[in-house]
């Protein structure tokens, strides 16, 4: 919460795109040391990196630049670095500098790239006895940008430099640089999860570098009318061809409302080259990724959330669908977006209710994975449902920062993944009991990691104190806590349709202590018989 010092930045792309000359600029106007990381090469080896190609081979250059590279990656303090355009085609260099700084990739098209670079000398544009003739070039460079994609891809930013002064470029890549940005590393289909104060700014440098033939806006009716004119009139240069608002809530989660978009977006001349933004809660993000994972079998989507439980869970990931009778999220796609962007002031004119309901999906997020968090939580309790801007700001960037790594390790829930399902096995059976609407998500799954504290003090997976801490919490932050003024009766009986079963056997998650959790085959009348006995213990 206190003002954050820049991380390093790493310059990244292509030959061409402006890596050296932006960098300049950027530690100038910040004030930090500067780097050519192609210059250290070349002072590392006592001659030019045109000699090391010709000498040694381009093998032999890329266990130089990785050697120096990792010296400039151990140095201190922030700076800003110019790298060369194959020096992230290492994958520990990559990752490296993915989790000590931040890296931006400039992008420009072949045509662009071919004119900035006649005349100059650049060792892998010279792949015969003659100079290569600009078609050529041209050719060699669009081969090397495809083969690329994903390397470059794998960046916390992409700035498109076309047509802009170098100074316009180092703004852009400016503001990326200093905004909270967390990367889910997925090769090519990378994308950014970034804390922002100005969400239609970064989707408008998005769309630059996408380049879609139309964008379609899905929200709901209460967004539309709290935030929809303002962030349209923000998109005003994107080509917005149709916005669409469906009812808020869970009851929207149904197949009949998917069709309905699909033959709307359709109708409306959608093509394989759309770009679907979800501007809304989780419900939203929900939706709209389950249109964009079956539209023509996959367009590209963002997410723009506007509740806390959006921004801290929905929206990243990937995770779409709808519910089907009494089955949450029973049909539904791993589809993952192109971005998400997070405005946090958003929860601003959220209902406190709601608001309440995504610090439960925080508190989860402390519980399987994040200990210091929830000492933050529990320290900061009233600035927390004050809505503390700082504060709130905190809460998205940890938790957000957990999901993240979660995923770039498990994509679709064959391991740590399944983690993040804490207190929803229960939750989701008191979700549908409730039709959906008696009880908001997160109030459910606060109930649902009540229970299965409860159980898992029961079985001697989680410590007893553990337990009590994190019920004292929700109970403070104004979650549910009581099952014994549910019909938990009721709700046991739809455990069979949790889609996490396998037989007769869910995979529950249990708290081993504060920030770590485990998985734990249980039978699932076993489970329920386990969850009705410790609540009424507890009464």
């Amino acid at each position: 919460m206190s003002e954050m010092v820049p991380p390093p930045l790493f310059l990244s792309g292509f030959m061409g795109t402006g890596k050296s000359t932006v960098a300049r600029i950027l530690a100038e106007r910040a004030g930090v040391p500067f780097l050519d990381l192609d210059a250290a090469i070349e002072e590392e080896a006592g001659q030019s990196i045109e000699a090391i190609f010709a000498g040694e081979g381009e093998a032999s250059f890329r266990s130089l630049e990785a050697a120096v590279f990792r010296k400039v990656l151990d140095q201190p303090g922030p700076r800003v670095v110019a790298l060369g355009g194959g020096a992230l085609l290492d994958s520990t260099s990559r990752r490296a500098a993915i989790e000590r700084g931040r890296v931006v990739t400039l992008v420009a098209d072949p045509e662009t790239i071919t004119g900035r670079v006649a005349g100059s000398v650049r060792p892998l544009l010279e792949v015969a006895p003659a100079p290569l003739s600009a078609a050529d070039r041209r050719a060699r460079i669009r081969d090397l940008l495809a083969r690329r994609a994903s390397i470059y891809t794998e960046a916390h930013a992409q700035i498109r430099t076309d047509g802009r002064s170098p100074e316009a470029i180092a703004a852009a890549v400016h503001k990326a640089w200093l905004e909270q940005t967390h990367l889910v590393p997925l090769g090519l289909r990378s994308y950014p999860v970034r804390i922002t104060s100005n969400a239609p700014e970064a989707l408008l440098e998005l769309t630059s570098v996408l380049r879609p033939s139309a964008v379609y806006l899905i929200t709901d009716t209460t967004v539309r009318d709290l935030w929809g004119t303002a962030f349209i009139r923000a998109l005003e240069h994107l080509p917005i061809a149709l916005s669409l608002a469906i009812e808020p809530g869970e009851p929207s989660k149904r197949l009949t409302v998917i069709e309905h978009l699909l033959s709307t977006l359709i109708e409306a001349g959608a093509d394989r080259d759309a770009l679907l933004v979800a501007h809304g809660g989780g419900v939203v993000s929900d939706i709209a990724g389950f249109v964009a994972a079956t539209l023509f079998r996959g367009v590209r989507w963002v997410a723009v959330p506007t509740s806390l439980l959006g921004m801290v869970d929905a929206s990243i990931g990937g995770k779409t669908g709808v519910d089907l009778g009494d089955a949450k999220n029973a049909v539904g796609a791993f589809h993952q977006p192109s971005a998400v962007f997070i405005d946090p002031s958003h929860v601003a004119t959220e209902t406190m209710r709601a608001y309440r309901s995504g610090l439960a999906e925080v508190v989860k997020s402390a519980c399987v994975g994040d200990a210091p968090l929830l000492d933050l939580l529990e320290r900061e309790a009233e600035r927390v449902l004050a809505r503390d801007p700082s504060v709130v700001a905190e809460l998205v960037s940890r938790s957000a920062a957990l999901k993240v790594s979660i995923i770039g390790r498990d994509e679709r829930e064959s391991g740590d993944r399944a983690l993040l399902n804490f207190g929803h096995t229960l939750g989701h059976a008191l979700e549908a009991q409730g039709g959906y609407s008696r009880l908001l998500h997160g109030e459910a799954v606060s109930l649902g990691m009540v229970g299965t504290l409860r159980v898992g003090c029961e079985l001697g997976l989680t410590p007893a104190a553990d337990a009590d801490r994190v019920i004292r919490l929700l109970a403070r932050l104004g979650l549910p806590v009581d099952l014994t003024a549910e019909p938990l009766d009721l709700a046991i009986r739809l455990l069979g349709r949790d889609k996490k079963r396998r037989g007769s056997t869910l995979h529950e998650v249990f708290l081993r202590r504060i920030g770590e959790a485990l998985r734990c085959p249980m039978d699932v009348v076993d489970l329920g018989e386990r969850f009705l006995r410790t609540a009424a213990a507890s009464a």
